[in-house]
């Protein structure tokens, strides 16, 4: 099972992005160059690319979706 990430951009150059990623407020260098990404938007990302556009509202229900499998699988790894 692969879980993806969910950042808003902060940025964007070319095909790189700098996007702060919403469940743990890191920022990352992101390749944007299969979507289209704007300033301030937001995209979900798998192993550094973003793979997708979302709207705030998707963006903010998948990041909690994988604040809530992490936690899960925190509590079953004790």
């Amino acid at each position: 099972m692969c879980v993806t990430r969910v950042g808003k951009v902060l940025s964007v150059q070319g095909t790189r992005a700098t996007v702060k990623i919403l469940d743990t407020g890191a920022v990352a260098d992101v390749d944007v160059s299969m979507v289209i990404a704007k300033k301030n938007g937001y995209v979900e990302i798998f192993a550094d690319t973003a793979i997708g556009s979302l709207t705030k509202r998707e963006a903010e229900f998948k990041s909690s979706l994988r604040k809530e499998a992490l936690n899960l699988a925190a509590r079953t790894a004790r």
